[in-house]
């Protein structure tokens, strides 16, 4: 049975959790994950149904060092590329407002079938996001994260330590 897109990234939010769970016992970052805000319908007293509502932010905000942090994490099982339909409008008009005022602003994409977890910095996703806006490539390529992107490895005691790439 095939896993849904909904549920396909969930274990890569848990480890991000988790990881901004040990930067925070560490004192070195606070990173919450935003809830997801969810539609309940009823008949009376009695829920009938519920859906996750439209987000208007992404996955994480925080702050470490004094600087201000907003990501996404995005998971793909693409070997060859990553398709730039996992990153919704919404997300890229946060990240750039949330930049323009100064923050750091990123994607941690996951590459779940090479186990391999890459930063994609908001500059690059915006130069990407307008090419294919433009008629350009839907996907980026794997080997372009390689070359471009820092790959986020465990380190000092952290499970994906992706600040320290950050740090550079």
């Amino acid at each position: 049975m095939g896993i849904s897109a909904a549920n396909r990234g969930m274990a890569f939010e848990h480890l991000v959790e988790y990881t901004n769970r040990c930067y925070r016992m560490k004192g070195m970052a606070h990173i919450e994950k935003v809830p997801t805000p969810w539609k309940v319908i009823r008949q009376g007293q009695r829920i009938i149904s519920a859906f996750p509502e439209k987000k208007g932010m992404v996955d994480f905000i925080g702050i470490a060092h004094g600087r201000v942090i907003a990501f996404d994490a995005k998971s793909t099982r693409e070997r060859t590329r990553f398709p730039l339909d996992n990153i919704e409008d919404h997300q890229m008009a946060f990240l750039k407002s949330w930049r323009d005022q100064g923050a750091i602003t990123f994607f941690l994409v996951e590459f779940a079938k090479k186990h391999e977890v890459y930063i994609l910095r908001f500059s690059d996703a915006e130069k990407w996001w307008e090419q294919a806006k433009q008629g350009g490539r839907k996907s980026i390529p794997y080997q372009w994260f390689v070359k471009h992107c820092d790959l986020v490895k465990s380190s000092r005691g952290i499970p994906l330590d992706y600040l320290r790439c950050l740090e550079r």
